[in-house]
């Protein structure tokens, strides 16, 4: 397992941001590359990130879902296998602290949502998708039924307006994977009057509001006051983290419609300046909900999350 040390930046956050397939391309990035893990060891020193192990085969969860997904949806994809793992990831790391029957939804959220978004490569599929949740009909074979009964279970464990908001949050995100194939969504053009799209954009993509109220179960007994005044601080972070960390791998892939690459062309400023816009404001968002919470029981859990999801 790596260990953090002062000045260096941890492999498994470094090989997150700059896998090893990327890593030998040449003079022609060596400034960028340069660049930016200056930019990401500053990010992860500021978050006192400390390395976590990886999921073993043998976790509960894992296998649980697994099972699951498996029996019913599997078709023998390599990706399959993948996406358990990134789900059970999002579940047992950055709530580890929290029972084991939230980390198990938490990870089948994620692979429900996963695969929703495998069905947008049909994008006849996923238009009206949340219609067909919303009434109940199987035209996805038991699927929908399916993913419409994790969501209403959400209401067993969360108090209602944490459960309301994230069953509204993985049905937006729905609209977020349409807008995102919306060709003439894609061709629009942007100028500074564009200033609040990529935000807009990214929370509906991003489904971060879910994975925010889900650290506050019932279980926990927090009071909603005591959170709802920084949960956009927690969305914000969740999905600034990823955007940050994903950066290199998708400048180098040559995607320009992400959430940097957004504000730089909206705003005309250079990428690595945004960059570093970017992780100021996720550092000031991780100050803010750190002071609200220092002193209530959700503290230690918003300092789990924060480590685990890194």
């Amino acid at each position: 397992m790596a260990t953090v040390l002062p000045g260096k930046i941890s492999k498994h956050v470094f090989e997150k941001a700059f896998p090893a397939t990327l890593k030998d391309t040449g003079n022609v990035h060596q400034d960028w590359v340069v660049t930016f893990k200056a930019i990401i060891q500053k990010f992860v020193r500021d978050l006192d990130y400390q390395p976590e192990d990886p999921i073993t085969d043998d976790n509960s969860t894992y296998r649980a879902v697994r099972s699951e997904f498996l029996m019913k949806y599997d078709n023998g994809n390599e990706w399959f296998d993948q996406m358990y793992r990134t789900a059970v990831t999002m579940g047992e790391l950055p709530y580890r602290d929290h029972a084991p029957e939230i980390r198990l939804e938490v990870a089948r959220f994620t692979c429900f949502l996963l695969h929703v978004d495998d069905l947008g490569n049909d994008f006849n599929t996923l238009d009206g998708l949340q219609m067909r949740i919303l009434m109940g009909e199987n035209s996805e074979g038991d699927f929908l039924q399916a993913f419409r009964q994790h969501l209403i279970g959400f209401y067993k464990l969360y108090d209602p307006i944490p459960a309301n908001s994230i069953t509204l949050s993985a049905i937006d995100c729905i609209s977020g994977m349409l807008l995102e194939q919306d060709d003439s969504v894609r061709e629009m053009k942007l100028s500074g009057s564009s200033k609040s799209w990529p935000n807009y954009l990214r929370r509906k993509t991003g489904c971060a509001e879910a994975y925010a109220f889900m650290l506050f179960p019932k279980a926990l007994d927090v009071d909603l006051a005591d959170y709802i005044s920084i949960i956009e601080d927690i969305s914000f972070f969740t999905n600034a983290v990823n955007d940050i960390l994903s950066f290199y791998k998708e400048f180098l892939g040559g995607e320009t419609d992400t959430y940097v690459f957004l504000r730089a062309r909206i705003s005309n400023k250079p990428l690595d300046e945004t960059l570093r816009l970017v992780v100021d404001e996720t550092i000031e968002a991780y100050a803010r909900v750190t002071k609200a919470l220092q002193f209530t029981k959700a503290f230690k859990t918003w300092k789990r999350y924060v480590n685990g999801y890194l």
